[in-house]
């Protein structure tokens, strides 16, 4: 039987509708092992008991208070039997875990207490939740069979992570950055890149803690280390070569797109671009 729908994400490759600056903008990324089915706003929608929701939202509006904007997924392993739950923080480039049996331990954890461990090396979890957009397993399951494959318990399949018509969507941390149209045959070079620390900048969405005009111009600039500004438009990294800045600008002319398999009526988006070249600036 052939499949005639249309899917949001195939509408998006064609259209070639840039990614860069796609990333939603997170300071603090937790991320909860739940592995029973995900419904459509999982994160609202489930069957945790009442004093594990509660821990998750005071935990939440903890970070919240504290000015850092905070994102929460679950995230699981389906393959896997364990009665295991694990925990991760991600925030300032450091990527922490917890490990426990069950979520009772959880309730009664802080996000700086010493029981959790520090993780260097990359994590991938790919958006997986067909239940909130069809792309997401269409595209997202066979993306994370390439990066188990490859990666072993270091890939994790997880919620919504914004852009389903970028799918498959890819979360790494902790150097993280989201990155969209991870196709399982371009899996292995994407995890080659990863693993050097590198940005793949084929695949790149952006650095999540970053504003969007700065995750554009991240990409712009070879060997950039840190962000120092985001004025305007105009946006300053210090680089290896020095100080750089980038002008960013949104688009003169919409594109159309659907941006989800739920819905029918077009939206225009304008994507972020760069205006001239990067430039050397004096400290």
């Amino acid at each position: 039987m052939s499949d005639d729908r249309v899917y949001c994400a195939d509408l998006c490759l064609a259209s070639g509708e840039p990614m860069l600056g796609t990333a939603v903008e997170v300071d603090v990324w937790l991320l909860l092992e739940y592995t029973p089915a995900w419904k459509p706003k999982a994160l609202e929608d489930n069957d945790l008991a009442a004093r594990t929701r509660d821990w998750l939202d005071h935990t939440l509006a903890a970070v919240a208070e504290s000015g850092r904007k905070v994102r929460a997924q679950f995230i699981r392993r389906p393959e896997l039997d364990t009665d295991e739950t694990t925990l991760f923080i991600a925030e300032e480039g450091t990527l922490k875990r917890f490990r426990s049996r069950g979520y009772e331990d959880v309730q009664g954890l802080s996000l700086d207490s010493p029981d959790f461990e520090e993780v260097p090396k990359p994590h991938y979890f790919v958006c997986t939740n067909g239940q909130r957009d069809l792309c997401c397993a269409r595209y997202g399951l066979p993306a994370y069979a390439q990066l188990r494959a490859l990666a072993g318990n270091r890939a994790w399949q997880t919620t919504h992570l914004g852009g389903h018509r970028f799918a498959p969507n890819v979360l790494v941390l902790p150097q993280g950055a989201i990155y969209g149209r991870v196709f399982p045959d371009e899996v292995a070079d994407f995890v080659e890149t990863i693993e050097t620390g590198a940005l793949s900048r084929n695949h790149l969405r952006g650095r999540s803690a970053y504003l969007p005009e700065a995750q554009v111009a991240e990409a712009l600039l070879d060997g950039a280390r840190r962000l120092r500004s985001v004025d305007g438009g105009t946006v300053t990294f210090e680089t290896e070569a020095g100080i750089a800045a980038v002008d960013i600008q949104p688009a003169a002319t919409p594109l159309e797109v659907i941006a989800s398999c739920g819905r029918t009526e077009p939206e225009a988006v304008f994507p972020l671009q760069p205006v001239g070249r990067p430039r050397r600036e004096t400290a």
